[in-house]
């Protein structure tokens, strides 16, 4: 159980640092919609996640016992450069209205931004995949939920401290496990 729980922490504190739970409370803000947001973010949370967990089973015979926790390393700390460098999206002019592109961009972002990484990497850094992407599924279906109900209050948390202090925790993790590789 503890791939499930870390990764349901990281991927929680990943997700509200990030670009996704702005992207899905600004829509809920401009749609006005809560229950056809609400099943998008679980489709895409649970496929990404899915997608994640997949890949890490698949990677994770390639790599050798002694060089996982470098490669958890590298997969955090390209985690933190995503939290830290990348800024909120900017508000769109005209919201898309179609639930598969929404969709689609949040399953994308799911896959391709920190919670994807973190996800990947806890799952091969313990051998438990399904319990590492059941972990991260839930913690991003439980923030972006809570943006979603938030709506146009997010904004309103201190978003910027919230992205510096989760880029510098998944920096100090990364410098941990990588150090106490060698």
């Amino acid at each position: 159980m503890p791939a499930f729980f870390l990764t349901f922490i990281a991927v929680a504190a990943a997700m509200l640092a990030g670009r996704d739970a702005v992207r899905v409370a600004r829509l809920r803000a401009g749609l006005g919609w809560i229950g056809p947001l609400l099943v998008t973010v679980l489709l895409a949370a649970l496929a990404g996640a899915g997608l994640a967990a997949w890949i890490a089973q698949e990677l994770s015979p390639l790599i050798r016992p002694h060089v996982k926790p470098l490669v958890v390393g590298l997969a955090l700390a390209l985690a933190a450069g995503e939290v830290l460098l990348r800024s909120s999206p900017a508000t769109p002019k005209e919201p898309t209205r179609s639930m598969g592109a929404i969709t689609l961009v949040l399953l994308l972002g799911m896959v391709t931004d920190a919670s994807g990484f973190i996800i990947l990497s806890l799952a091969i850094a313990t051998g438990e995949p399904m319990l590492a992407g059941a972990g991260g599924a839930l913690g991003a279906i439980v923030v972006l939920g809570a943006a979603i109900v938030a709506g146009e209050d997010w904004h309103a948390l201190p978003l910027k401290p919230i992205r510096i202090f989760v880029g510098a925790a998944l920096l100090v993790t990364t410098a941990v496990i990588v150090f106490s590789a060698l």
